[in-house]
């Protein structure tokens, strides 16, 4: 450098100059066992529940049952949820809103139960538009619970977000996954901003393509029948070019995809890679900025198509792939929610999985349900030969009488322990949403009786032993002690 003497010495006294060593000094490298492992020393508890679809406030009740499994949550360091309703000050909100729409008193209903993160990316986020998206999020805002996947854009939306606590800094990345979104996106997805285009407010989705699983003679005949279609494609006018260089397990027959394999009616996702690069890499970059994250996912896809929808009790494929790749970028826990029923539980690399939390509040506006059931049997919606009750949803109206019902109703907290910056134990506390309560205290959370309590830990136990996960029953409770915890 040619600069003056005397002004390099004033620039080395001010620090803007190390004299004798390069401008640029090499930072050191990131330590990345370092930078994502968990950084909570002591003990550190979460407690992870389902889904909220709040119609009016449950946290003040004063039912011992009620009171006991909130309390769990209240006794926690950190609540964790899924804000799956919408909220709106109702004498206030100029805009529309839909039967999953609850009060501003939800919000600070919700904090009072414990919760103080909540995942927002899901199917319901804009149900009546992204005004009423805005609204839970300034309702959640104003209580104090942090919440993300739904923001301005999908730069917003996808980020991670934080809250700091006494014992250190906890990050949340929450997504939806969306199985073949229509071509431009849909009305949830928010988008990314490019200049001056793009931008869209909504959720972050991570989209997927489903293939339909047959024999491989089968997708043989398939094939057959679209080249035979194909060979006549001069006939057409604009017609598409066929498939090059496809893979022989797989084909597009004119739209759906179709994979060979051995279940039967089988379903099989794979991930958009660009999503999944985007949110792996929103989960890294908030594990390095927090001491401890969740990675959570609102989900519906199911494992066969048989099954009836939203009840699969083992995670699709794609999910697996993805709880695993979120904790090797970082995440400490992974939740999904989405699919009102329990799922498999998983332990993977002393981190827990929960494919499915079912819900943990789950009231519907049942009078709009009725209204909605008289139109579509084009019956009077004021007449009083018969009752809101006698039209309401049937799984709810009787849900010991349906599988529906039944699982719809099962719920759990997972209580997890962690000492010194690892998981030592799972605690699985049974919760019935309501089973053969009237309609008036149906998807209120409560303790499960021991009966019912032995029903969910026993499947939660059957489920999971696919994934390693082993589940002992003590006073009806589910534990799950992690190997090799210090």
């Amino acid at each position: 450098m040619n600069l003056p003497k005397n002004l390099l010495q004033f620039a080395a006294a001010a620090g803007l100059i190390l004299l004798n060593r390069p401008l640029l000094a090499q930072a050191p490298a990131v330590n990345p066992e370092r930078e994502l492992a968990m950084k909570i020393d002591g003990s550190f508890t979460v407690a992870a529940v389902g889904d909220f679809i709040e119609v009016h406030p449950v946290a003040e009740l004063t039912d011992p049952r009620v009171h006991n499994a909130i309390k769990i949550i209240q006794n926690s360091d950190i609540g964790f949820g899924n804000m799956e309703s919408n909220l709106v000050d109702y004498p206030n909100y100029p805009g529309t809103y839909t039967d999953h729409t609850g009060p501003k008193a939800a919000a600070a209903d919700i904090k009072a139960m414990g919760i103080k993160l909540m995942t927002r990316a899901n199917n319901h986020t804009t149900d009546a538009g992204t005004e009423v998206m805005f609204s839970t999020n300034h309702l959640l805002d104003e209580v104090g619970v942090v919440h993300a996947g739904a923001d301005k854009d999908l730069e917003s939306a996808r980020a991670a977000q934080f809250l700091d606590t006494p014992k250190g800094r906890v990050g949340i990345v929450s997504m939806y996954s969306m199985a073949n979104p229509p071509l431009g996106g849909s009305v949830e997805t928010a988008t990314y901003r490019f200049g001056d285009s793009g931008g869209t407010p909504g959720v972050n989705v991570l989209r997927l393509t489903t293939f339909h699983v047959v024999t491989p003679e089968q997708l043989q005949q398939l094939r057959d029948i679209r080249d035979a279609a194909f060979s006549h494609r001069s006939e057409i006018k604009n017609a598409a070019p066929p498939p090059a260089n496809e893979p022989k397990d797989r084909l597009n027959f004119f739209g759906p995809w179709y994979k060979a394999g051995t279940t039967p009616a089988g379903l099989s996702f794979t991930m958009n890679q660009d999503d999944l690069r985007g949110i792996m890499r929103s989960i890294r970059n908030g594990k390095e900025w927090s001491s401890f994250l969740i990675a959570g996912i609102h989900t519906h896809e199911d494992t066969n198509s048989m099954v009836m929808p939203f009840l699969s009790e083992q995670p699709a494929d794609f999910l697996v792939d993805l709880a695993h790749k979120s904790i090797d970028n970082g995440a400490d826990m992974f939740v999904g929610t989405g699919i009102h029923a329990l799922r498999s539980i998983e332990i993977y690399k002393g981190k827990p999985i929960f494919y499915g939390l079912s819900s943990f509040v789950y009231q519907l506006n049942q009078g709009q349900v009725a209204l909605e059931r008289y139109r579509a049997a084009k019956q009077d919606p004021y007449s009083t030969e018969k009752t809101d009750a006698e039209l309401s949803w049937d799984a709810w109206a009787n849900p010991a009488q349906t599988r529906l019902g039944q699982d719809n109703m099962e719920s759990i907290v997972a209580e997890c322990k962690h000492d010194n910056g690892h998981l030592v134990e799972v605690r699985l506390h049974p919760i019935d949403l309501g089973i053969d309560a009237p309609l008036s205290e149906k998807g209120i959370p409560r303790i499960a009786s021991p009966a019912l309590a032995q029903r969910i830990l026993k499947k939660l136990q059957t489920i999971s032993q696919p994934f390693g996960t082993t589940i002992a029953i003590e006073n009806n409770i589910g534990l799950i002690r992690v190997p090799g915890a210090r």
